[in-house]
């Protein structure tokens, strides 16, 4: 893809708008993911939960997100992406108004399960509706504002939990019912707004006219018997793996983490994560700024080293002394955006034809999701254990996760090479022209 310059694509305000429709997707999972944390100190002591019961709770929202991902993204390929696109968010709607009104843990447990598969099930299916919209050269900017809405969402769900943090579990609830408010906003404005119509019509006469047929899914034997595939679904899927270690640990147990090791009250530590995040939150921009041009990867190197260094700071203090939590918080917001979710994003969509991206997205997505569910059900169990050893850990899945997406780059690199002419995100073989 070329560097962005003042000959890319313009991008009207129907793609930003649909930018916005499809980043909710993402403003959502996050929100539901660092909800959940914020409500885990809180549910075990308001349901007298036990250990297990709180790592079944922190491990059942990822466990389902994977379960969506997995069906939903191969289902909106066959069945049509723009009416999954409006339908996966009345679940999350309603399932956020189960957890709002949950009376025991078993309501409880349901509801986050139906926000999981709502939410996994939305999220390939709003980007690969995004990239196949979106004019070539300029989809690595879409894309990448999706993860800026992924930060908001953190930011958002941070802030109304600093803000509700005195209320105790009533203030949960209230946090989830607005969840399920935004859910219904959301899918009123995908269904209703006009120019989103125009958007698929220009898209399915583009993808028609240059040999792809967007409405007929590409079979899933094709995709394993080509080499290239099969190498950027390996490495894809790896580089999301480890760093959904990483990041989902961090993300769904920094809250409880503060509150359980470092002896800091929920208010302080809602008020730590909701400050901090808004470096992430710029930093966000910035990538999205950088998503078409060589930067992106010129950035990622050092992104991975600050990523690990705030998981290797919590290991050697062992999470007790708080200036290093505080340090550890600002370096992880600092690195995250250059490393992680947004990347993987990108590297998918341009790395599979626009039929076939929401069913490999899905899957990659629900592999990791699956892991780190598996993860995230004994994290509580090794925080008590040992916070040093977990984040020694998470250290060790930072950096592989770092050298996976090292490879992919000089994969591209290699691949573009090759090509006489630059390549768009419509290309149906990877490449990073970096």
């Amino acid at each position: 893809m070329a560097e962005t310059n003042a000959g890319s694509p313009q991008l009207d305000r129907r793609h930003w708008m649909l930018a916005v429709a499809a980043g909710m997707a993402s403003f959502l999972d996050s929100g539901a993911i660092i909800s959940v944390g914020l409500g885990l100190a809180l549910w075990k002591e308001s349901f007298g939960l036990d250990l297990w019961t709180v790592g079944v709770l922190g491990s059942t929202l990822t466990l389902f997100i994977a379960v969506g991902a997995l069906t939903g993204g191969r289902v909106a390929d066959l069945f049509g992406r723009g009416r999954v696109f409006s339908l996966t968010i009345l679940l999350y709607a309603v399932a956020a108004v189960a957890v709002a009104l949950a009376p025991n843990s078993t309501v409880l447990v349901v509801g986050v399960i139906l926000i999981g598969m709502a939410a996994g099930a939305d999220l390939p299916t709003s980007i690969a509706v995004l990239s196949e919209r979106a004019p070539a050269g300029a989809q690595g900017r879409l894309v990448a504002f999706t993860h800026v809405m992924w930060t908001a969402g953190v930011v958002f769900a941070t802030s109304l939990g600093f803000a509700v943090s005195t209320l105790g579990t009533f203030g949960i609830r209230l946090i989830f019912a607005t969840l399920a408010a935004l859910a219904v906003a959301t899918f009123a404005f995908r269904a209703f707004y006009t120019p989103f119509r125009q958007l698929e019509a220009e898209s399915d006469a583009r993808h028609t006219s240059s040999g792809v047929d967007p409405l007929r899914a590409l079979p899933l034997r094709t995709l394993f018997r080509d080499r290239t595939f099969r190498v950027m679904i390996l490495l894809t899927a790896l580089f999301y793996l480890f760093f959904t270690l990483v990041a989902n640990t961090f993300g769904s147990f920094k809250t409880y983490f503060l509150v359980e090791v470092g002896d800091t009250s929920q208010t302080v530590a809602t008020a730590l994560s909701f400050v901090t995040t808004l470096i992430g939150l710029a930093g966000t921009i910035v990538f999205t700024r950088i998503a078409d041009t060589r930067w992106r990867s010129r950035f990622f190197a050092a992104g991975v080293a600050v990523f690990a260094s705030c998981q290797l700071l919590i290991a050697v203090t062992g999470g007790v002394i708080l200036p290093a939590m505080i340090a550890a918080l600002v370096l992880y917001n600092i690195g995250f955006p250059f490393v992680g979710e947004a990347l993987y994003k990108i590297w998918t969509q341009e790395s599979f034809p626009v039929n076939a991206r929401a069913t490999v997205q899905g899957a990659t997505m629900a592999i990791a999701r699956f892991i780190a569910s598996a993860f995230a059900l004994v994290t509580p169990a090794l925080i008590d254990w040992s916070p040093s050893g977990l984040y020694y850990l998470l250290t060790f899945f930072a950096l592989v996760s770092g050298f996976i997406g090292m490879l992919i780059i000089r994969r591209d690199r290699a691949a573009a090479a090759s090509w006489a002419a630059p390549r768009t995100l419509d290309a149906p073989v990877a490449g990073d022209a970096r």
